[in-house]
């Protein structure tokens, strides 16, 4: 499912998505696809950082892009309700998401919760033997 989102960012926040794009060889828009994926494979791990912030932000603030993000329809409906019962906007939990990914690669955090996934299911196939 392809949808328009519209996320705003300041300069700051854009060229750094955009270099992490660049690193992955990804497009932007991918980039913030994947971002939307690792932020719903986060939900269920109760970290404070999926807490969408809830500060008021100028409107001003920055530069508003319209991008055509490819979801799965069930996560798109997922993430949907999920800004819903955060009492957000899909777009400002779009803009979260990204910088959840972006500090996550910075710091290896998602490299360790991709190898402990990985034992955990490998752990879960032994017990199914």
């Amino acid at each position: 499912m392809t949808q328009q989102v519209k996320i705003t960012f300041d300069e700051f926040g854009w060229t750094a998505l955009e270099e992490r794009a660049a690193e992955e060889r990804l497009g932007l828009e991918d980039l913030v696809a994947l971002a939307l994926t690792y932020y719903e494979s986060e939900l269920s791990s109760e970290r404070a950082a999926i807490e969408v912030p809830r500060f008021r932000r100028q409107p001003s603030a920055g530069e508003t892009r319209a991008l055509a993000i490819s979801v799965d329809p069930a996560s798109m409906r997922h993430l949907t309700d999920e800004a819903e019962r955060r009492g957000v906007s899909l777009e400002r939990l779009c803009e979260h998401a990204c910088m959840l990914l972006l500090a996550d690669l910075d710091s290896g955090q998602v490299a360790e919760r991709v190898i402990e996934r990985a034992r955990s299911a490998a752990d879960q196939s032994r017990f199914e033997r």
